[in-house]
Parts: C-alpha cells; structure tokens; sequence
C-alpha cells in the first residue's frame, strides 16, 4: 500500500509541474519602512481574481499567473496603498514591497496586525507566545526569556552551561520536553541545554502548558517548549556580541543570501564562553567548616557552533526545501553536583562535539487546502567524561587530602557516542474554511555506545555494547468553528517504543516493546471581540529512559517492568484583550490547572536499589498575568503562579508519612513583574529608546522532602528562603535601526538567590550587548 501511495505522490508532482510550467509564479515580502515584516497583507492584480495574503514571515505567493501586464496593489490597514505597474514573463517574479504609514507620528499609529503569537495565545489549547526579536536586546539566554512567563519556572545556577531545571505548572523534568521546530531536543543535540543553544537565529518561542498538538509533541508528560527558526526570503545579516560579568562572552552571527530564482543560502555561528568564577558562600574544610565568601575556580565553560544552510521556497515542485548543517562543540569543567557539599570539584569535566544534518520539505497542494511537510534529523554526538582525581579540593580552591578511590562525582574515564535519526511528516488538510484535520507522526531512533578507558577487559567493558530506544508517536487532530464563537479540537495519539540492549550488571540482553494509546480535547468560547474561556484536558505519558530499565551496572538493579508515568492534564482559562480608550490597552489571562500523575518512576532507598512505578502526585494551581500599555509608550507586565503539588499516594510502607505533603524542590508561589517605558525619534528621527525595570519574586519552598509537622519555622534547613531579584536595562536602537545597545544589570540589590537544591546564584552582576543587522542588501 505505501508503495501505491508513493508511486501516486510521483505521479501527481510530475503533472502538477507540467500544469505549473505553462504559467508564472509571482512572489515576494510585505515590510514596512522600519524594515518590520508585515502579516496578513492584502497583495492583488488589478481587475484580475489572481490574489494573496501574506503570512507570518511577511511573504506572499500568487501561483499559475499568465504573462502579460498587471498593476500590483497592495493594501493594509493604518497604510497607504501601494500600487506598481508589472511585467510578468520569467517563469517566476519576485517583488519586495515596502509600505508606508498613513500616519507621521509612529505612536499615533495601531497597526491591526493580527501577529503569529496573539493566533498562537488564543488558541483552544493554553500557549504562552513570544516574538523572539522584541526581547533579544534584554535577554542573552533562552532560559532568561521563558522564566519570565507565569506558570513556568526554570532554575539553573548562574554557571553558563549548566543544565536547566524546567517547570511548567509544576511538572517538571523529563516530564517536560523542549523541541527545535517541532523535533525533540534530546535527539536532535542529545546531553545539550535549552541555554546553551543560540538565542540569536530563534524568531519565536510557543510554551505549551498541559496539552501538546500532535505536529509538536512526543511523550511529554505536561507540556512543551518549542523553539522556532526562523527562514528569511530576503538577504539579512545579524550579529550581536555580549559582554558580562564572570569573563563572560556570547556571540552569534546569521547571515543569508537570496536570488531572484528564490534560492537561498544561510551561514550561522554562536560561540559562548565564561570562567563563572562568581563569588557565593561556602564552608572551607581546612577552618572547621567555617562559612566564608570564596569565588568558584573550577567551572569553566566554552562552546561553538557553527552552521550553513542552502535551499529554495516558492517553486512549483516545493513551498521550501532546505538542507541544513550544523557543528557544534565545547567543554565544561565541574564545580559541584546537584547540591553543595562541604567538598568541591576540582578537576572533573566533559567534552562534547555534535554533527547534525536536517533536511526539510514542504508542499501545499490540493489548491492551498492541504500542506506536506517532513523533516529528516541526523545527529552524531561524542560526550567524554574525566573524573579520575584522588585528590580532594576544599572551596578555597586547596587540595586538602587523597582519596583510596578516583573520581569526585562518578568515577569514570569514558567516551559515550551518541547516533540520533529523527522523522516527523505531517500533513494538513482545510476540509472547510473554518474546519482543518491534522495527521503528524514521529519517528526517533537512537544508539549508544562508547568505551570505558578504565576497563581494561574490553569484553567486560558495559558501554561497547549497544543501546538502541525507538519511539513512534502518531497523531489525528481535528480543529473546527461553530457558530462563530465556539472552536473544538481533538486529538488520538500512539505511542510506541522499543529498547533493546544489555543489563549493565550482567551483561544480560534486554529487550522491552510497548505501546499506549493517549487523547485530548479543547474546547474555546469567544464571548466577545479578544474576550473568550477556553477548557482542555489531556491524557499524557512519559516513556521511561533505558538507564531506569536496566539500572547502573552496581547499587541500582534492572526493572523491565517499569510503565510509562501518566497524567491527567486539566485546563480552565479566561482571557480578555480591549482597548480601554483610544491611549491604554489591557491584556489579562487567567489559568487553573489540575494535574494528576500516575506511576511516578522512583528510586527506593537501601543497599540494593531499582526504579519503581511507586508514588502518586497531584497538582492543583492558578497563573494569572496582565498587560497594561499607555501610549504604545509605557507597559507594565505582571504575572504570578500559585500551586500546591502533594503526595497522593507512596508505596513504601516507611515513608507513609509523605502522603499530603509537599513534593520536594518545587517552586509553590512566584511572581514577575516589569515596568518599561519606550520612546520613538528621542534623539534622531528613526531611533527607539527603551527602559525597564524587572523584579522577581520566589516565596519560600523545602527542597527536601518534609513531614506533616515540618515547616520553615522550625525546620529552616529544608527549606530555601524567600527570594527577591530585581533587574534594571536600558536599550537604544539607532537611526535607521541597524545598530541596538543595550546594557543590563541582574540582581541590582545583591540579594542571596538559590538554584536547584538550594546552590547559590551570583550576586549583582551585568552585560553589555549590541545587536547589528541590516536587510535587503
């Protein structure tokens, strides 16, 4: 049957292009004379049915256009009307278009744009959307640019290269995934960060919170972060260059080129690097464990990433086709483990080097009705990890004793090879102008191997012998409008996977081959013009990792038993978007959340220890956020998240005791808040000046596991106490908006923050960044 399918998709392209050989091909881009892409864009030929309405990147596209002479108009709301005499008779014609505003005074002027984030936010399902360039010049990490969003709370220490702990109502950990256009993180750049990756190439950022869309996830148990490229049709060159405290340098280029012929080519590259020898308290073993400031001196990090893409959009035979390669490496020392100790690390590290190939393809068809995209992901990655010392370092930075075994962390001398192949094809279909059917499928292949260069006996050596985790995750989703103001969608999803390799103890083969079936529903209400509730439910699984299946090869034993976690995912929301007169705006969401989750996998306590599907917990809260904008000129954004996440059920008869109370190192109450005021043509006509003011909020949480009778009163060890950051910047972009400044300060008061399990972050601390870009050269 797929041979007959295939053989049909051959035929069909080989007469669609015969058709389209016959006629022309008119496209091009919509801006503004800020050089700001415009959406929705009427674009027309005069007294002829051949027209277009631009999308989200600003372009347009009027197939199957016979030769001859046309007046192109073009005409958006708060513009003047844009008309130019044609000549169409190359078989494809290109056109950049530039619009002018209707009004002198940029303030003055509401542009009714309806932008990719505001679709993205008034869906059914609750998404959390941000335009990556309206934030880049405040923001030097992805990580910076979510935590900012109610309901999300990512902790990592101020050490750049760490690995990020990400919450999304409270799920947390592998129970959230974060994907690259649609493809999962950890296949694409297995054993990389969400912030280690580029900030400069992104256009924009969609949080899903409690339900996926089947074009997107995987088997993320509670939501989602998913990273979006972006592809520009006009030759664009951008830089930027940070400079921060701790010897901290980030710098990313992309550059592109076009031709008239619509192709195109982009060369990017990014290269990071910091000592994060930030000061924090710390007990100094050589002085009685006595507490003193000291500066971290062995947590160095370096990073390099470089990428070129060639392909071509708006032919008959494809909407875009791009090859993309990247190369990336770079290494980290060790400074400490999850927590502090009264002991530091000081000469453990890793390396690591990553070859990735994407290949991308999309095709409309059936008259724009339906579109075929499919990406295809290779990647090839090395990871080496030393930790051989017997020495041991007191955080003075001395060398206060010898240890009988190697190793400060995990002992180990090793190198892990990592082999990623990854697919998804969706394919969407307009069955009516207010009804779409979605089928998307994932396929993930990966295979682990490596050599142990402290085992000498090859044949006992565990990581020579391959690992491999498959997982196929299909989807249908169906979206329709009713009566104008109710939209529904539903999903089925199936997800299967297949791991196959050895127990690291025994060496014995393991094999485990599963498959579940998962759903979800929404439901939204437009009660008025941007007033509408929505509702959504979603039954999500989480796939267990194979090192849980089979254990570690010495304390922690194998369980092929092992389920997958689930979860009940409920969402109820309220949102409203109105002018409250013709100078101030005000934007506000409200959102409860319920989560459920179901065979937890936890580890017990004892000598001889396995992975188990044991406890039950459950998760109920409220996140609400308002916007208020005066003027277009100033703006305050606020927005706060209250949850309580507790133990429903432990299987452990001796740990009874934790049923009803708190889950471990989980954020209970946070709040952000920024006030910001921007103005146009202060200094010179053209150029835009903006200040903010940012303050976070974390009310305290025990990051330790608590009884009944526990509380920060008379338990304050287990818990971290209450946090207060505020942040203050300033950005001036230039005339004619090539060139944007900015300079930055993190935690201005020096307050005493705290990462994952109470880690100290850094004190008052600073960057300085410029941005550089220009268009249509």
């Amino acid at each position: 049957m797929s041979m007959r399918i295939l053989f049909l998709n051959v035929f069909l392209c080989l007469i669609t292009s015969v058709t389209v050989a016959q006629s022309h091909l008119l496209s091009g881009t919509v801006r503004t004379s800020g050089n700001e892409v415009l959406s929705f864009v009427s674009v027309s030929l005069k007294n002829t049915s051949y027209s277009a309405v631009t999308n989200e990147a600003g372009e347009f596209l009027i197939p199957k256009v016979a030769g001859g002479n046309y007046t192109l108009v073009v005409s958006h709301i708060g513009f003047k009307v844009f008309e130019k005499d044609i000549i169409i008779k190359d078989k494809s014609v290109f056109e950049q278009i530039v619009l002018t505003s209707e009004a002198t005074d940029l303030n003055e002027v509401l542009v009714k744009t309806e932008k990719q984030t505001k679709i993205q936010e008034t869906k059914p399902i609750s998404i959390s959307s941000i335009e990556v360039k309206n934030v880049i010049s405040q923001n030097v990490l992805i990580t910076d640019v979510v935590d900012r969003l109610s309901g999300v709370r990512i902790r990592r220490s101020s050490s750049l290269g760490e690995s990020s702990d990400i919450s999304i109502n409270g799920m947390r950990g592998n129970a959230v995934r974060v994907y690259i256009d649609g493809l999962p993180l950890e296949f694409i750049y297995p054993n990389f960060d969400i912030s280690t990756l580029p900030l400069g190439n992104l256009k924009r950022i969609d949080v899903y919170k409690g339900v996926l869309p089947v074009d997107v996830g995987t088997d993320a148990l509670g939501g989602g972060i998913n990273l979006i490229t972006e592809q520009k049709s006009y030759n664009s060159l951008k830089a930027s260059y940070s400079l921060g405290s701790f010897n901290t340098h980030l710098a990313d280029f992309n550059l592109g080129l076009t031709n008239a012929k619509n192709y195109f080519i982009n060369i990017s590259g990014a290269y990071h690097f910091s000592d994060n020898d930030y000061k924090m308290n710390a007990r100094i073993y050589e002085k009685n464990n006595k507490v003193e400031r000291i500066r971290r001196f062995h947590d160095r990090y370096r990073m390099a990433f470089g990428a070129i893409t060639v392909g071509t959009h708006s032919k008959p035979w494809a909407d875009e086709l791009k090859l993309t390669l990247n190369l990336s490496g770079g290494d980290k020392e060790l400074q400490n483990g999850a927590r502090v100790t009264g002991l530091a690390f000081g000469e453990a590290n890793y390396t690591a080097q990553n070859l990735s190939a994407i290949l991308k393809y999309d095709k409309s068809f059936l008259g724009e009705k339906g579109l075929f995209t499919t990406t295809l992901n290779y990647s090839d990655q090395t990871l080496e990890y030393v930790d051989t010392t017997r020495n041991v370092y007191s955080w003075s930075g001395k060398i206060v004793g010898r240890q009988g075994q190697q190793g400060e962390y995990s002992r180990s001398n090793s190198e892990t090879y990592i082999h990623s192949w990854v697919n998804r094809t969706s394919i969407s279909l307009k069955l009516a102008p207010n009804h779409k059917l979605l089928f998307s499928n994932l396929y993930a292949k990966q295979k682990l191997t490596g050599i142990d260069y402290l085992e000498q006996n090859a044949d006992e050596d565990y990581l020579r012998i391959p690992q491999y985790l498959t997982k196929n995750v299909a989807g249908i989703q169906y979206e329709g409008l009713y009566l104008e103001r109710l939209t529904f969608s539903a999903a089925l999803k199936r997800f299967d996977y297949i791991l196959n390799g050895a127990e690291n103890n025994t060496f014995q083969l393991v094999k485990k081959k599963d498959g579940i079936w998962g759903y979800n529903a929404a439901l939204k209400y437009d009660i008025a013009e941007g007033v509408f509730v929505r509702a959504s439910y979603e039954k999500g699984f989480l796939i267990p990792l194979f090192s849980q299946f089979v254990g570690n090869g010495a304390e922690i034993v194998r369980n092929t038993d092992l389920l997958p976690e689930s979860s009940d995912n409920v969402n109820v929301g309220f949102s409203v978007a109105k002018p409250v007169s013709k100078l101030v705006n005000i934007t506000s969401t409200v959102n409860g959340f319920y989560r459920n989750q179901h065979d937890i996998i936890f580890i017990g306590d004892g000598v001889i220890r396995r992975y188990d599907n044991a406890d039950q917990v459950r998760t109920v809260g409220v996140e609400g956020d308002v916007l208020l904008t005066y003027k277009n000129a100033f703006s305050w954004k606020t927005n706060v998240t209250f949850l309580r996440k507790t133990f429903t059920k432990v299987k452990l008869v001796e740990s009874q005791f934790l049923v009803g109370t708190g889950f471990p190192n989980n954020p209970t109450f946070y709040a952000n808040s920024e006030l910001s005021w921007q103005k146009v043509n202060l200094v010179k006509n053209d150029d835009r000046f903006r200040v903010y003011l940012f303050y976070n909020y974390i009310a305290p949480f025990n990051h330790i596991t608590i009884g009944q009778g526990n509380s920060l009163k008379n338990t304050p060890e287990a818990y971290v106490p209450v946090q207060h950051r505020l942040d203050a910047g300033l950005s001036y972009k230039f005339p004619k908006r090539a060139l944007t400044a900015s300079v930055n300060v993190l935690n201005v008061l020096n307050a005493e923050l705290f990462d994952n399990y109470l880690v100290p972050r850094a004190g008052t601390n600073f960057n300085i960044k410029v941005i550089y870009e220009i268009s249509n050269f």
